[in-house]
């Protein structure tokens, strides 16, 4: 894989969002790029978001599977998970900026150099504002387009 141009992918990401017996899912089909950069992996891709618009999202694996999801566009938000531990975020809408806690469960990362595909996992708890928000179950596929 090149350092510098990314490659094309397609994406799948799904999430799980449980608040108490209620579950909703939703899911995401679209194509992406796939950076390999000295300190880690990069996936970019274009999320359309029902009455608010178009979210360019890039999210950061490094070598400790540490992830860092970005988002910029209509919403905006920065936001680390690392296994075990409760981190800090801002979600910034048309709506106003609210504060993010996010206690990430668990993170699973496996990704195929040759084959240019793999799969991120992510599990937490998010609070906005201080209110529990709901428990996360995110996946997100990708594999390098033919």
């Amino acid at each position: 894989m090149t350092k510098q141009a990314g490659i094309a992918v397609s994406v799948t990401m799904k999430t799980r969002i449980t608040v108490g017996d209620e579950s909703q899912v939703n899911d995401l089909s679209t194509e992406g790029k796939l950076f390999c950069k000295e300190n880690g992996f990069y996936l970019q891709f274009k999320e359309e978001i029902a009455e608010v618009g178009t979210v360019n999202q890039i999210i950061k694996i490094d070598a400790e599977n540490a992830v860092t999801v970005l988002r910029q566009g209509a919403v905006s938000m920065k936001q680390l998970f690392l296994q075990g531990e409760t981190t800090e975020g801002v979600y910034r809408s048309p709506f106003g900026a609210m504060l993010m806690n996010t206690k990430t469960k668990q993170i699973d990362v496996k990704i195929v150099d040759h084959q240019q595909s793999g799969t991120i996992q992510l599990s937490y708890q998010l609070h906005i504002q201080s209110e529990f928000a709901g428990d996360y179950e995110v996946t997100i596929t990708f594999r390098r387009k033919h």
